[in-house]
């Protein structure tokens, strides 16, 4: 068993936890303008629902393949630690892959590449954040400390596509390699300066990762209601896949080829979220946060349904920001959910299984629905996985309103 020496937060947890959320969005917006870049500069030069397939996996694969490995550590070892070292080594990586790129004649699996590595990097820092997050707050502090950092994420995420697009327009992709690095040294400057961060301690004999995995797949599965809670989370997020990974395609078939309409599709989402965000901010305690997550899938299923029935792009954006309220009422209230229910020595490994089956289930789902997106037209897709969404999310609200996570 794994335990942890925090039975008291710091006392100077507010200087701890403003360094930990801005280190956080710094290497968001850093990852948030690659991400946006690549993505972008592969779909307008193939045009290719296979591309964007293989963009997905890249960016999504080696996040499952490392996540659980992420979570056992971040049950062993010190966590700030952990992102310091994960963050590195996404840095160094991504400027040696870029150099590669520009010098050698600007191949896409170069760029695929560059994902790769970067998914690797969120694997770790995902799960080990979520982890951290609750060492350095006060219990009752955590559902608006939740709030400010989605509100804050959504708001560097809303000048990332901008920065992204204007980048991609006038200097090219390599400029935005540059912005990534000075992000990155920012960010890992901040978390050395987070204080009195305790490291887990074995309180038995050190067992190895792959029972440490063992046991955390085990804890899950033995509590009938957080088994549920995953099981629900991943199929809802196998249906949101296609919002999130074909909308860039799917713009670009129906509206236009134009970089700027590109930067919009990304700009009002994070409109939305970032209102999402200030909602969770503004209360200290969210109840019955099953209904809320329930709901916000609801809103989130209309919302694609509709986006994939209107024509007008200004009508189109009305309904993606929607869609952007309703994602940080899901992961922000879901995370709150996790964090206040489970034991802090399970922390990280739930926290990593949970990646897997939210964002972590789109490459699976995307070998599915990218080559569908060949054959079919988006907008089908998008009205028949949107009101699937809707059935799941009412589905998910009753089965789950009495079911506790933690027994």
């Amino acid at each position: 068993m794994i335990n942890l020496k925090n039975s008291s937060t710091p006392v100077a947890w507010k200087s701890n936890v403003t360094y930990f959320i801005t280190a956080q969005n710094f290497f968001l917006f850093g990852s948030s303008a690659v991400y946006f870049a690549i993505l972008w500069y592969i779909a307008l030069k193939s045009s290719s629902g296979t591309w964007m397939m293989l963009a997905t996996l890249a960016t999504s694969l080696p996040q499952i393949l490392i996540s659980l490995w992420a979570g056992t550590w971040s049950d062993r070892f010190n966590r700030r630690s952990l992102l310091i070292m994960s963050s590195t080594f996404v840095s160094v990586f991504t400027i040696l892959l870029a150099l590669v790129y520009f010098f050698t004649g600007h191949s896409l699996w170069l760029l695929l590449a560059i994902a790769a590595i970067r998914s690797l990097g969120t694997g770790v820092s995902t799960p080990v954040g979520n982890a951290l997050l609750p060492q350095l707050i006060p219990r009752n502090e955590l559902t608006r400390v939740n709030g400010v950092n989605q509100t804050a994420s959504s708001i560097l995420l809303l000048i990332s596509p901008l920065l992204s697009g204007y980048i991609l327009g006038h200097l090219g992709i390599m400029f935005v390699f540059v912005v990534d690095l000075i992000t990155a040294f920012g960010g890992i400057t901040l978390l050395v300066l987070i204080k009195n961060v305790t490291t887990p301690v074995q309180t038995t004999q050190k067992e190895s990762s792959i029972s440490s995995i063992s046991h955390g797949l085990g804890y899950i599965f033995r509590n009938p209601g957080l088994r549920n809670f995953m099981l629900f989370t991943a199929l809802a997020f196998t249906l949101i896949a296609p919002s999130s990974q074909l909308s860039t395609l799917f713009v670009k078939r129906t509206f236009g080829s134009g970089v700027w309409l590109l930067t919009f599709n990304e700009l009002f989402w994070t409109i939305g979220a970032a209102l999402g965000g200030i909602y969770i901010t503004a209360h200290k305690n969210i109840p019955n946060k099953i209904k809320w997550i329930s709901l916000a899938f609801i809103g989130s299923g209309l919302s694609f349904t509709i986006m994939g029935m209107i024509k007008p792009f200004v009508l189109y954006l009305v309904f993606m920001f929607a869609s952007g309220i309703c994602m940080p009422l899901i992961q922000g209230t879901t995370n709150i959910f996790i964090q206040e229910k489970i034991p802090n020595e399970w922390m990280g490994r739930v926290f990593s299984v949970l990646q897997i089956v939210s964002t972590g289930i789109y490459p699976i789902a995307m070998l599915f629905f990218g080559p569908l997106a060949d054959v079919i037209a988006i907008k089908w897709i998008l009205v028949a996985t949107g009101l699937a969404l809707v059935v799941v999310a009412i589905w998910f609200n009753f089965a789950m309103r009495d079911q506790d996570i933690c027994k």
